[in-house]
């Protein structure tokens, strides 16, 4: 019977490709892991996001098409002394407002809010914001790196039932998007920023704009904590107002 040859290896070879492999497999699984790990982070921060966003809105959506009825004129006498209020004309308003309510609340419009497609980057100084409003928590800044936008899946936002949601890129630019004729009605555009957390991830801000139309609208920073496993929107502080 005929043996083939042997095979051998210089045993320096077989031991250097094996410290290759190794390193390579080394250098693959640390690359995988840190790009889990920054995937991860701004998952969790969508995640806030969402879970928040059904609140904000109940704070700061504005149905225009329902105004409140006026408050009742004051009475002065001759020395311009407040001695009442006249109620005249009150009840009638009161009625004719609930009634308009009624129908708005039981109508199929669409309600629409623009929404600015990727959330905003904060300014360094305004992360100190969330140190100072929680400083009796002790916190410290999670150092999350929160340099670039992202897209908001505008899929993923949930608020009342008559509202929906549409990208702002994909109305007219500037003020010319309140004054376009759509087959739906306008209710509003939002805009969100990033979320710095604390180390914890138990406390976190962000800011939100808010437009009601081309004169119409405001601005909040929004404190947020988790509270029994879910995040709540401990205050908005206003920021400015148009």
């Amino acid at each position: 019977m005929d043996f083939l040859p042997r095979t051998t290896h210089s045993p320096s070879v077989t031991a250097h490709m094996t410290f290759k492999q190794k390193l390579g497999i080394i250098s693959t699984i640390l690359l995988v892991s840190s790009c889990t790990t920054k995937q991860t982070d701004l998952e969790f921060e969508k995640a806030v996001l969402y879970e928040i966003f059904p609140a904000l809105m109940d704070s700061t959506n504005i149905d225009l098409r329902l105004s409140p009825p006026p408050p009742p004129r004051p009475i002065f006498d001759e020395n311009d002394s407040l001695i009442g209020v006249d109620t005249t004309g009150m009840k009638k308003l009161r009625e004719d407002y609930e009634k308009r309510k009624s129908q708005l609340e039981s109508d199929s419009v669409k309600l629409f809010i623009a929404v600015i497609d990727s959330a905003y980057i904060l300014e360094v100084e305004e992360k100190q914001e969330l140190l100072d409003y929680f400083e009796d928590e002790k916190i410290v800044l999670d150092s999350t790196s929160l340099s670039k936008e992202y897209k908001i899946d505008i899929n993923k936002l949930v608020a009342d039932d008559k509202l929906r949601f549409i990208y702002r890129s994909e109305l007219p630019e500037g003020s010319e998007m309140w004054r376009e004729k759509y087959d739906f009605h306008l209710a509003g555009s939002i805009s969100i920023s990033r979320i710095q957390f604390d180390q914890s991830r138990t406390f976190g801000m962000l800011n939100s704009g808010y437009g009601c139309g081309r004169l119409c609208g405001g601005g909040a920073r929004i404190f947020i904590k988790k509270v029994n496993g879910k995040w709540i929107i401990q205050e908005l502080v206003g920021t400015w107002v148009s």
